[in-house]
């Protein structure tokens, strides 16, 4: 960290910052599909927007939270490197898995409360994602670091769904302050969409196959798509004829809101491959891990979302810089003042934009 003062002196330049995190409400859909030992999270993206990257995020990296409230911010060097999809700024993904096959994504929960100042150190929403992506192998190591941090009050309320290399998945929401876990047994279902999990296991048992009478009808309402999802996820027959991706596809395909899902994604933990398409290339593209050098004297390579192409797409992606970093925030928020929805200074959206290239390749992290 070329100097931590920057990071803290920041909080009165991106105050505002609390509100650019997906402003509004977005919808979005996630599952871990179980075939054997293939394990495969699928996860679409909703939002009245399309456009980002998918990042590399390298390891060694000593980094700490950039907040607009607290002066604790969370400190810490990336142990893993990871692939990420982003759409405002590099270092603030909305999910993507690590090299040790680590899943995270996020959705939007009007419900979700998150903990008042203690003695944690803080963190914004998006950075909770790279942070655990830089640190854990395991949805066991993403557990026990509550006891550690604690999103930023006041940060935009999103939920959460982790899954491990090991077959390991929880549901993680933050309801009244507390971190709120459906793991194991309690994890009826393994998918999560824009409702409590509580509330969707409620909803669901009013369905046939589940307990009630009704009919599973798709829609794109949350609970209608967490219902669909659980059925879809229970048709082993589509998952016997040995086309597991295709049926994870399959899965995002029946629940996407046309063009409001701008892209899905396909993690192949076994396999260590990431899939996706988005709403511009319909094509799927795969990357795999380890075709990247995560390696912090390596610079982190970028590809646009949408970008032309097929197949193995790893070819196709180019050195970050911060030029391109400054492209994407500056038509991020472009794009969220045309549609009045919030408003960041210029001065804001350049330290944002320079915001990486203050992170260094080291063995401390900033004190």
């Amino acid at each position: 960290m070329k100097t931590t003062n920057t990071i803290l002196l920041a909080a009165a330049l991106i105050s505002s910052l609390l509100c650019f995190v997906s402003p509004g409400p977005r919808a979005c859909s996630t599952f871990l599909l179980r075939d054997g030992k293939e394990l495969l999270y699928g996860r679409n993206f909703d939002f009245f927007m399309h456009g980002g990257y998918v990042m590399t995020n390298q390891r060694n990296v000593a980094k700490a939270a950039l907040l607009a409230r607290s002066q604790n911010p969370v400190r810490w060097i990336s142990k893993y490197g990871s692939v990420t999809f982003n759409q405002v700024s590099k270092e603030y993904p909305y999910g993507g898995m690590n090299e040790a096959g680590l899943v995270v994504e996020n959705m939007w929960l009007a419900a979700a409360k998150y903990p008042e100042p203690d003695e944690r150190a803080a963190i914004s929403e998006l950075q909770w994602i790279q942070y655990q992506l830089d640190n854990c192998s395991s949805v066991e190591e993403v557990l026990a670091g509550d006891g550690r941090i604690r999103i930023e009050s006041g940060s935009q309320p999103i939920h959460f769904l982790v899954v491990d290399r090991g077959g390991n998945v929880a549901a993680i929401e933050f309801l009244d302050g507390k971190m709120v876990v459906h793991a194991g047994s309690d994890l009826v279902v393994s998918a999560l969409t824009n409702d409590t999990y509580d509330e969707s296991l409620r909803y669901l048992a009013l369905h046939e196959g589940f307990g009630g009478k009704k009919k599973i009808v798709s829609t794109y309402e949350s609970l209608d798509r967490f219902a669909t999802v659980a059925s879809m996820l229970g048709d082993r027959r589509a998952v016997r004829r040995g086309k597991v991706v295709r049926h994870a596809f399959d899965i995002l395909d029946t629940v996407a809101q046309g063009d409001g899902t701008v892209w899905s994604v396909v993690y192949d933990m076994g396999k260590m491959r990431i899939m996706f398409k988005s709403v511009v290339n319909k094509n799927v593209r795969t990357v795999r891990m380890n075709k990247f050098d995560f390696d912090c004297t390596a610079p982190s390579r970028v590809l646009a979302i949408d970008a032309a192409g097929k197949g193995n797409a790893v070819a196709s992606f180019e050195e970050y810089t911060t030029e391109l970093n400054r492209a994407l925030v500056k038509g991020t928020f472009a794009r969220y003042r045309e549609a009045k929805l919030m408003d960041l200074s210029e001065t804001a959206q350049e330290y944002l934009a320079r915001f990486p290239e203050m992170l260094e390749c080291g063995t401390a992290a900033p004190k």
